[in-house]
């Protein structure tokens, strides 16, 4: 998949089908406008592409504690694994918040991108003051010679799944039941660094993960999970949040992995969160932790047997 930043002196020589959005989470929501832009570019023998931002527009405009569910890293791997051929990135700034949704159509979309397809979930809003949505989409298609392809939403249980919904969900420690809305389990990715060694001399090596201030992480506890180092993964037991035990109040994400025997400083890792066990404890002893541990990680083994074929993403 071809990754292109867009700016003003761009021309696409290629006309294409293009999904429009945030895309945060690419929840099963998304995931149907990405097959749709997929299989109606593929009619019409049209580069299927993506729209979207480098940085989220709520924490342009305000929000600056917003936490986000997916990298744009990860966007972009499940944006290709759904048959996406081109990704097109733009900053959202004043300028784009305060673009006419005409102007964006026009200059943007017709202009600068050749669309012939334009593929929009159905509550989809765009341009200035959040103006634009489908039915201008259509009208100005009509002028300019672009069809439009609404998406009707995706519910679970009644419900339409939503970025926000979700992001609530993992917030509540939530992480079972993500694979109904994202199609797949909840996941977090980062370089190992040195912690302080505490796991070892307790007989549980842990790899301390640094995440992104930017994304969001499950409520503190500890969590059955699946840890992927390069193209294999280990199931592992993975503590979140502000670590109670002697006093020492440091966010962590810490991961202790079953059957792996190795070096991981400075690796990368990508954490899979399948089930919430526990809430944090404060220990007066580092022998009632290692007795803890060897809990948690029976319990979770136990549990993430069943889950190991769910994992193919």
């Amino acid at each position: 998949m071809n990754i292109l930043k867009l700016d003003k002196s761009y021309q696409s020589q290629a006309y294409r089908g293009i999904a429009l959005g945030n895309f945060d989470g690419v929840h099963l929501g998304h995931q149907q406008l990405l097959k749709a832009v997929r299989r109606e570019s593929q009619k019409r023998e049209l580069c299927p592409s993506v729209y979207t931002f480098l940085n989220h527009p709520r924490r342009h405009q305000g929000e600056a504690t917003l936490k986000e569910i997916t990298s744009l890293q990860k966007k972009a791997e499940l944006f290709a694994a759904e048959g996406i051929k081109e990704l097109i990135l733009s900053p959202f700034n004043d300028e784009i918040k305060n673009m006419e949704p005409e102007v964006f159509i026009t200059e943007v979309l017709v202009k600068q991108l050749k669309s012939k397809l334009i593929v929009v979930g159905f509550d989809y809003r765009f341009g200035k003051k959040a103006r634009g949505n489908p039915e201008m989409l259509k009208t100005l298609g009509k002028i300019h010679g672009f069809e439009v392809c609404t998406i009707h939403p995706y519910n679970f249980e009644e419900e339409k799944i939503s970025s926000s919904k979700i992001r609530g969900l993992i917030e509540k420690g939530e992480v079972a039941v993500m694979e109904k809305y994202l199609g797949r389990y909840y996941a977090i990715r980062g370089p190992v660094i040195r912690g302080k060694g505490l796991g070892t001399t307790l007989g549980f090596p842990t790899a301390n993960i640094k995440i992104d201030s930017n994304q969001i992480l499950p409520k503190s506890g500890v969590y059955a999970t699946f840890s992927r180092v390069d193209d294999k993964i280990y199931p592992s037991v993975t503590s979140v949040g502000h670590q109670p035990k002697f006093n020492d109040r440091s966010a962590e994400v810490e991961s202790f992995f079953m059957d792996y025997e190795g070096n991981l400083y400075s690796r990368t890792v990508e954490t899979i969160f399948v089930k919430y066990i526990r809430g944090q404890i404060s220990y007066e002893t580092p022998e009632a932790l290692r007795r803890q541990i060897e809990k948690d990680a029976k319990e979770a083994k136990q549990h993430l047997h069943s889950k190991i074929d769910m994992i193919n993403y």
